[in-house]
C-alpha cells in the first residue's frame, strides 16, 4: 500500500508529472513509468481535492456557527439579568458584562483593572474582603450580600455568588440586584414591627390555622394574652385556657365556622394557669377554596378584660345614677345637642303623654305650636351654655292643666362642641291651686267680713223701719179717727207688709251672720232640720236658681245630731250649691231627712248631669273639679268630706250620667255625754262651690 503523502507534496508531484507528460507528448518522448500511472495519480489528486474542498466548506460553516454561537452567548452574557465579572485574588476586575457594569454604575470599558471593593459601601468592605479570601481558600461557591456605593445617594444591594477557577488565580462572580427585595424585606420587617406594636397597644393577637393538618401560627401578642410560650402554641394548649363554662360555646362556634365557612364573632372568658381570668373578643374569618371547603382559618383575639371591667363599672354607675334619677320626685329629662329627648325618669309620663315623650323633643313640650324652636327655648338656651329658670302652663286636650316650674342646666361636652341640657320639671299645680284658693279664700273672707259689717249696718235701719211701722200700726189701732179717714184706709195694710218684710229681711241677715261667724270647733247638739231650713232660705233668694224646684221631705221629730253647727252649715250649703250647679235649666233638688236609733240621714238629690264613673272616686280629692274654669277650684267636696269625718259621720254618693246624683250624709245622734273638742277646726275652711 502506497504511503499517503501530504497534500502539498502530492500536488507538487502531480504538477511536475503533468508538465513532463505534456512536453514528452509534444516531443514524442517516452518517459519512465506508464501513462496509466500518471492518470491514476491525477485521479487521486482530483478526489483528494474534492475531499479537501468539502472539509474546507465544513470548517467554514463550523466557524460561522461558532462565531454566531459566540456572538449569541456574548449577547446573553452582556445583557443577562445577572451581572457577571471575573476577579483576581486582589479583587481586581478582569472582565465584566454590561449588567454588572450597570450594577456598579460605571462604563464597562472603564472597569478593567479597578478593584471591586471601590464600589462596595464602606461599612461592608471588611465583609467583602473576608468573603474574597473564603472564595479562594475553599474553592466552593460562596455567597454574601453587600451594599454598593454608586454615588447617587440611593442604597443599592447585591447578592454575590463566586467560585474560584481551576488555576486558583481568578474567580467568577455573579451579581444579583436585590435592592427591591431588600426594600420589600425592610418594609415587611417594618410592617411586622408596626403590626406587633399595634397588637401590643391594642391587646389584639392574631392566629392562623389549617383545619386539615392542625397547623397553627400565632402572634407574640396572642401568646402574651394567653400566658403561653412559643413552644406551647398548640390547639390543645389554647383549648385548655378557655373557661370551662364557655368552652362548649367556643367549640360550637369554631365547628360551625369550619363546616359552613362563615365568619363569626364571640366573646368569652379565659381561665389562665395562674388562676386569673380574662375576657377576650374573637373574630374568625374562614378562607374557602373553589369547592367551598375551608382551607384556612384566620382569627384575631383581643383582650377586652379592661373594657369589661369598665363596662361593669359603667353599668354600676348607670344603675346608681338611674336609681338617683328615679328617686327624684321631680320630672327629669336629658336633651341631646339637637334638642331631642335622650333620657327621662319615671315621673315625666305623669306630666306629658306618651306620644310627646316617645321620640319627641323640646319643641313638642315647650312650643308645640311652632315649626322650629324659638331663640328663647329653655333647652336651646341651656345647650348654648345658659342656666334657665322659668315656668310652664301645660295642658293638652283631654289632659288637665298643670303648672310646672322649669330648671334647665347645660351638660358640657368634653370636647366643648355638642352640649346637652338637663331639665327638671317640678309640678307646682297643687301649690298654684292652693295659692289661687288662698287668694279666693282671702277674697271670700274679706267679702264675708264686709257682708257681716253691712248686715250689721242694715240691721239697725231695718229695726228702726220695723219699729216705726209697728208704732204707726199701734196708733191706727189706738186712734179710731185715723181709721175713719178714707185717705188712710190702706195704711194699716201697707204698714203690716212693711213690718213683715222688714222682719223677713232681718231674718235673712241673721242667718247670714250665723254663716259668717267663725266656728270654735266645739261639738254640740244640732238640729239638722233647722240648719237645712236656714240654708234653703239663703239658696232660694239666688235668682240663678229660680227655674229649679226645691222639694223638702223633712222628718218632723228628727233627733238632734252631734256636730259643729258652723261646719254642718258649710256641708249643707256646699251640697245644695253643687246640686243646683249640676242642673242646666229646669230641674229638681230634693232634700230628705230621716233617722234610726243611732244615725240621722240627710239625702240631697238632684236631676242634673251626673258624675262619670271614672271621676266618681276622685271627687273627694282636693282641687279635683269637673266644672269649667272660674266656676270652682275643686275644694268644696273635699272640705265637705273632711267636715263630715271631723263630726264623726260618713258621706257617700250615687250617680248616673245624665240622670243626676244623690249625696247621703250620715251623722251620729246626739248623746248627753258629749264629745271632747278636737284639735282640727276644719269648719274654718270656706271653699268654692
Amino acid at each position: 500500500m502506497r504511503k499517503k503523502r501530504d497534500m502539498p507534496e502530492a500536488v507538487s508531484e502531480l504538477r511536475q508529472r503533468a508538465e513532463a507528460l505534456s512536453i514528452a507528448r509534444k516531443a514524442d518522448i517516452v518517459l519512465p513509468g506508464t501513462e496509466e500511472e500518471t492518470l491514476k495519480l491525477l485521479h487521486e489528486f482530483q478526489l483528494r481535492q474534492i475531499e479537501l474542498e468539502l472539509e474546507i466548506e465544513a470548517l467554514r460553516r463550523s466557524r460561522e456557527e461558532l462565531e454566531a454561537s459566540r456572538n449569541k452567548y456574548a449577547l446573553l452574557y452582556d445583557f443577562a439579568p445577572v451581572g457577571y465579572c471575573t476577579l483576581d485574588r486582589d479583587g481586581t476586575i478582569q472582565t465584566v458584562n454590561l449588567t454588572g457594569a450597570n450594577l456598579l454604575g460605571k462604563e464597562r470599558s472603564l472597569l478593567a483593572n479597578l478593584r471591586f471593593e471601590h464600589f462596595v459601601a464602606e461599612e461592608d468592605r471588611p465583609a467583602f474582603a473576608d468573603f474574597l479570601r473564603t472564595v479562594f481558600a475553599s474553592r466552593d461557591k460562596e455567597t454574601c450580600r453587600l451594599k454598593l456605593s454608586k454615588g447617587d445617594n440611593q442604597p443599592h444591594f447585591v447578592r454575590i455568588e463566586a467560585t474560584a477557577t481551576e488555576s486558583g488565580d481568578e474567580c467568577h462572580a455573579a451579581l444579583v440586584d436585590i435592592t427591591e427585595r431588600r426594600r420589600a424585606e425592610e418594609a415587611l420587617r417594618e410592617s411586622e414591627y408596626n403590626l406587633a406594636k399595634a397588637q401590643t397597644m391594642s391587646h389584639v393577637g392574631s392566629w392562623r390555622s389549617d383545619p386539615a393538618t392542625g397547623e397553627l401560627n400565632v402572634s407574640d401578642e396572642l401568646l402574651r394574652i394567653l400566658h403561653l410560650s412559643r413552644a406551647e402554641a398548640t390547639q390543645e394548649a389554647f383549648a385548655s385556657v378557655i373557661h370551662p363554662e364557655d368552652l362548649k360555646s367556643v367549640m360550637d362556634h369554631l365547628r360551625s365556622g369550619i363546616e359552613q365557612g362563615k365568619n363569626y364573632e364571640i366573646e368569652h372568658r379565659l381561665l389562665l394557669r395562674d388562676g386569673t381570668s380574662k375576657w377576650v373578643y374573637t373574630i374568625v374569618e374562614p378562607a374557602v377554596n373553589h369547592a367551598g371547603k375551608v382551607v384556612k382559618l384566620y382569627g384575631t383575639t383581643q383582650d377586652i378584660t379592661e373594657r369589661k371591667q369598665v363596662e361593669v363599672t359603667l353599668r354600676n354607675q348607670k344603675n346608681e345614677f338611674q336609681a338617683i334619677f328615679d328617686a327624684v320626685n321631680d320630672g327629669v329629662m336629658v336633651f341631646d345637642h339637637d334638642g331631642k329627648i335622650q333620657h327621662l325618669n319615671h315621673i315625666c309620663p305623669q306630666f306629658f303623654p306618651e306620644e310627646v315623650l316617645s321620640g319627641g323633643g323640646c319643641r313638642d313640650i315647650f312650643h308645640p305650636e311652632l315649626a322650629t324652636s324659638p331663640h328663647n327655648c329653655p333647652v336651646e338656651r341651656a345647650i348654648r351654655g345658659e342656666r334657665v329658670e322659668t315656668s310652664l302652663v301645660y295642658g293638652l286636650k283631654g289632659h288637665k292643666t298643670r303648672y310646672i316650674d322649669i330648671t334647665a342646666t347645660p351638660i358640657e361636652d368634653a370636647l366643648g362642641e355638642k352640649n346637652r341640657a338637663l331639665v327638671f320639671f317640678r309640678d307646682k299645680t297643687l301649690k298654684r291651686l292652693q295659692e289661687l284658693q288662698l287668694i279666693q279664700t282671702e277674697k271670700m273672707s274679706t267679702i264675708g267680713v264686709l257682708a257681716a259689717g253691712v248686715a250689721h249696718e242694715i240691721n239697725n235701719p231695718l229695726t228702726s223701719v220695723a219699729g216705726y211701722a209697728e208704732a204707726l200700726l199701734r196708733r191706727f189701732r189706738d186712734d179710731h179717727a185715723l181709721g175713719e179717714d178714707s185717705r188712710l184706709e190702706v195704711f194699716p195694710r201697707y204698714l203690716a207688709v212693711i213690718v213683715r218684710e222688714a222682719y223677713h229681711c232681718k231674718g235673712i241677715i241673721d242667718r247670714l251672720l250665723n254663716f259668717s261667724r267663725k266656728s270654735d270647733g266645739s261639738i254640740g247638739e244640732v238640729d239638722i232640720n233647722e240648719i237645712l231650713q236656714e240654708t234653703l232660705e239663703l239658696v232660694r233668694h239666688n235668682s240663678r236658681y229660680e227655674s229649679i224646684e226645691l222639694r223638702t221631705i223633712l222628718q218632723p221629730d228628727l233627733p238632734h245630731v252631734q256636730g259643729d253647727p258652723a261646719g254642718l252649715r258649710q256641708v249643707c250649703l256646699n251640697l245644695l250649691m253643687n246640686a243646683h250647679q249640676a242642673i242646666a235649666g229646669e230641674g229638681l233638688v230634693e232634700i230628705t231627712t230621716n233617722a234610726d236609733a243611732s244615725w240621722v240621714y240627710v239625702q240631697i238629690r238632684d236631676t242634673g248631669c251626673g258624675i262619670d264613673l271614672d271621676a266618681i272616686d276622685q271627687i273627694w280629692d282636693p282641687f279635683f273639679t269637673t266644672k269649667e274654669s272660674g266656676k270652682g277650684l275643686g275644694l268644696g267636696l273635699a272640705i265637705t268630706y273632711n267636715i263630715v269625718k271631723f263630726n264623726g259621720g260618713e258621706i257617700s254618693v250615687a250617680s248616673h250620667v245624665g240622670e243626676g246624683s244623690q249625696f247621703t250624709v250620715k251623722l251620729p245622734v246626739y248623746r248627753d255625754q258629749g264629745r271632747k273638742e278636737k284639735g282640727l277646726r276644719l269648719s274654718e275652711l270656706s271653699g268654692p262651690f
